[in-house]
């Protein structure tokens, strides 16, 4: 580079108008690309333990009131009603 106007450097500018979905604008991106493209794809199932369902705590209540009902219908007997209910209250 000399001191005087006919040795500064020069440059051109070149335009192109292209339509935005066009594939050519890709290649004209003034944004850095990588080198090296690393893709991983992988299927990752979560089991996030919740709250058990499948343990509900018995309500003894309601267990005896279908056990009286059947007695009242005469579906079972005094001595059967007696047994079941023993059985329920001793699981609590």
């Amino acid at each position: 580079m000399g001191n005087g106007p006919a040795q500064w450097a020069s440059f051109e500018y070149q335009f192109r108008v292209v339509d935005k979905d066009d594939p050519e604008v890709r290649r004209t991106a003034l944004l850095p690309r990588a080198n090296v493209l690393i893709q991983k794809t992988e299927n990752v199932s979560v089991n996030i333990p919740t709250k058990d369902e499948s343990i509900k705590p018995k309500d003894t209540y309601a267990e005896l009131v279908k056990l009286d009902d059947l007695r009242k219908k005469g579906i079972i007997t005094n001595a059967e009603f007696e047994a079941q209910k023993k059985k329920i209250l001793s699981e609590n």
